[in-house]
């Protein structure tokens, strides 16, 4: 579809690349989830906004979908949520800082406490504010990953000195998996025993957690027997997998999802490239013959990284066009040669279907040696975002 180039949009702003965020897959995501892991519950990760993709209103489907709770990575995109009128539990799964207990509170957020420091901190926001009800925390333990949690001793010096602060109350233990998304399981069976005998050692010593939650959305899928209490889901809200293991394993179990992300742009120019003439920076691409090329508006400050050059490929009428030479800040040409009757302001698909075609994100990651996720929390600020359903 050709659209004219003096377009105004009222949902774009400027006619230059736009994501399409499909919030009926996102919701059909949530369902399709839930019924896998039951009777475990479903906690919708909002970290990073939502994983580029817009946290508020990605949070309010998956809310209406059956999710009953959501994750951050701070307090400040909890806060962000607060404000938009979201009121499900919220877990702040990151590092927040002490002087920031008293503004978790207010916000009603439910925080990892992983330092003695933190814990008093909230205990004496609890006591200024008068709180009527005790505060929840969650411990994550360190099972293997050595980023952010407890060993197994500091945990129960933690839990030890939470039973004395006034006005907390332990809700959460958690731990996070190193390799889930491997087709090898050994380390995350690993991770799960050791997660169990320090809950077991933890219970032991009269320290009770009402809420077990080990999962992200790959160990969700290929580990069953790890689910708890709830499953912490990310890329597989959107529709995405990790690596095609969990591919695997997720339609053995009859899961397909439905990718929620089209990632578009226009052609603004058409031109002829005449033979032994070289396209973009440091002049990577030379032809051979003479090729017909567009001109895309899109580049690696949105998000379409610089590695694609003169591997990346998109759709135009369906067909696929080859990037040409480098990928610069702000555009791209393709090659058309062969792909008839195209005009200026043509449609043109980066990521996702266009006719019988697709480009799938988990393509683009391959091309660029990289993850879905790094792709999809890449895309740039000036990439509107319009959501659909």
């Amino acid at each position: 579809m050709a659209l004219p180039l003096t377009i105004t949009f009222t949902e774009l702003g400027t006619p230059r690349s736009w994501a399409e965020i499909n919030l009926e897959a996102i919701k059909y995501n949530v369902r399709a989830l839930r019924r896998l892991i039951a009777p475990a519950q479903f906690t919708a990760v909002m970290k990073a906004n939502a994983y580029g993709l817009g946290a508020i209103p990605i949070a309010k489907a998956a809310l209406e979908a059956g999710a009953t709770g959501l994750a951050v990575a701070s307090c400040e995109e909890g806060e962000e949520l607060r404000k938009a009128g979201i009121g499900e539990p919220i877990l702040v799964l990151g590092y927040v800082p002490e002087d920031l207990a008293g503004v978790a509170l207010e916000a009603d957020l439910t925080l990892t406490v992983n330092t003695p420091g933190m814990a008093r901190a909230l205990s004496r926001a609890a006591q200024l504010r008068h709180r009527n009800r005790p505060v929840p925390v969650h411990l994550k333990l360190d099972t293997g990953l050595h980023r952010y949690g407890l060993e197994p001793q500091q945990a129960l010096e933690l839990c030890r000195l939470i039973a004395t602060l006034p006005g907390l109350e332990l809700q959460g233990l958690y731990t996070h998996f190193a390799s889930g998304d491997e087709a090898d399981r050994c380390f995350v069976l690993e991770q799960k025993r050791r997660f169990d005998k320090t809950h077991q050692m933890l219970e032991g010593n009269g320290f009770y957690f009402p809420q077990l939650h080990l999962s992200n959305s790959a160990s969700a899928i290929t580990v069953k027997e790890a689910r708890y209490s709830f499953v912490r889901f990310g890329l597989a809200l959107h529709g995405y997998h990790a690596t095609p293991e969990v591919v695997e394993e997720a339609h053995k179990s009859g899961l397909f999802l439905k990718p929620a992300l089209t990632l578009k742009s226009i052609v603004v120019r058409l031109s002829e490239l005449p033979a032994e003439e070289t396209v973009g920076y440091n002049r990577t691409y030379e032809a051979t013959e003479t090729r017909q090329v567009a001109l895309i508006p899109i580049g690696y400050a949105d998000g379409y990284r610089r590695s694609l050059s003169n591997k990346g490929e998109v759709l135009i009428k369906g067909q696929r066009a080859r990037v040409l030479g480098r990928v610069s800040m702000d555009q791209i040409v393709v090659d058309v040669t062969g792909i008839a009757g195209i005009e200026e302001g043509e449609e043109v698909v980066l990521i996702g279907r266009q006719g019988g075609d697709e480009i799938s994100l988990e393509q683009i990651a391959a091309w660029c040696d990289t993850i879905t996720h790094e792709i999809l929390t890449g895309l740039g600020r000036r990439v509107k975002r319009v959501y659909l359903g």
